[in-house]
């Protein structure tokens, strides 16, 4: 009978999904972001070159960027978009321009991650060549550990020229709570009276004249 219920109910919401587009797409649809890596040309020498391998019509192409759209580097199966023209062209990269492409990478890319237990402090303590990255990281942290309490959570940070941006999704707005970082107390000085002594030894000497 518990289970003939729990059926009936299922059903119910499923009529219900039928009736109602807006809840059938929020039950079947989950709108989501994710970082794509981008390649971006625009010496005009390359550009004729992947339009001729690409074969892309287009003449009065100013910049291209490819997309890793497969995320495994650049190459067949993912999408180069011309500008102006914002035309897009799904890619069958000859040997010569896949071997071109095989260099392209990322330059000073790091990621940190952290579990749940560590310590903020853990990261800022990393090597030379990372620590201010992971300084970064650490303050983000502790922000996100003082403010939100579950997950998921994505965050994008973007600073360009004098603008910085922060773009964040995917959470539970119910689990947003508001917490002022802690106070740091400074040690309140109590003075201290020093007692000093000076010992001083005087020493006399007496001549006494041969008789």
């Amino acid at each position: 009978m518990k289970r003939y219920g729990m059926l009936l109910s299922i059903f119910g919401l499923l009529c219900l999904a039928m009736r109602s587009p807006a809840l059938a797409q929020k039950l079947s649809v989950l709108v989501d972001q994710e970082l794509v890596q981008t390649a971006t040309i625009t010496d005009q020498k390359m550009i004729r070159y992947f339009a001729e391998d690409f074969m892309i019509p287009e003449q009065a192409i100013q910049r291209m960027v490819i997309y890793d759209l497969s995320g495994d580097g650049f190459g067949e199966r993912d999408i180069a978009k011309t500008y102006p023209g914002g035309k897009l062209y799904l890619l069958t990269p000859s040997d010569g321009a896949q071997r071109i492409m095989n260099n392209w990478s990322f330059g000073g890319n790091v990621k940190f991650t952290a579990y749940f237990d560590d310590s903020p402090e853990l990261f800022e303590a990393s090597p030379d060549s990372v620590r201010p990255m992971g300084g970064i990281f650490a303050s983000l942290l502790r922000g996100l550990r003082r403010n939100y309490k579950g997950a998921p959570f994505k965050l994008q940070l973007v600073q360009n020229g004098d603008i910085a941006a922060v773009e964040m999704w995917g959470y539970k707005p119910n689990l947003m709570r508001y917490t002022p970082p802690p106070v740091n107390k400074v040690p309140e000085e109590v003075p201290v009276m020093k007692l000093i002594y000076l010992e001083k030894s005087v020493v006399d000497t007496v001549y006494m004249a041969p008789k």
